[in-house]
């Protein structure tokens, strides 16, 4: 008896069980910010590229979709491994503010085999158009804070969205 009364007197140990308590807390208070400061970096990213891809589009260029994701993919400063398949671009003609699509934008599902492809057209000189770019990224702690509560695809990846409006400028050389 007198063994169990020295071991429940005992204090040697209290503060690692205190350690172990608090720190799965601020351990995941301390990741989430990281990765929400990473997803905003992203994400910023993105409609930087996006902007930059845009005003050649905007100027007279027309390239097809995979030169355009190749363009935003170029662009970027912080490239999500295999940008180009892991983004997905649409541009449509806009005729009045109802044509703007009004569903939420079409992602790359990663674990999908069949190829997937939105709408694409660079439009008429003096067209108003709309174009939209979702990538799709790996979380940096899949399992912790912030990135468990992300909405992903089937391999754990979160989707970025970048979208824009313009119109075509007049081809110079008529």
């Amino acid at each position: 008896m007198g063994v169990l009364r020295r071991f429940g007197r005992d204090r040697s140990g209290v503060s690692a069980i205190e350690f172990a308590m608090i720190a799965p807390l601020f351990f995941a208070l301390v990741f989430s910010t990281i990765e929400t400061g990473w997803i905003m970096v992203r994400s910023t990213a993105l409609d930087r590229a996006l902007d930059i891809a845009v005003r050649q589009v905007r100027i007279g260029a027309k390239p097809d979709q995979a030169a355009m994701k190749a363009a935003i993919c170029a662009n970027m400063t912080l490239v999500v491994h295999a940008c180009a398949s892991a983004m997905l671009v649409e541009m449509t003609t806009v005729s009045s503010a109802t044509d703007i699509p009004s569903t939420g934008a079409k992602c790359i599902d990663r674990g999908s085999t069949v190829a997937q492809s939105g709408a694409y057209t660079t439009g008429t000189e003096q067209a108003t158009l709309f174009v939209r770019a979702c990538l799709v990224a790996d979380p940096l702690t899949p399992l912790i804070g912030v990135a468990l509560a992300l909405p992903k695809d089937a391999l754990g990846g979160y989707w970025l969205v970048a979208s824009s409006a313009f119109k075509k400028e007049p081809e110079k050389n008529k």
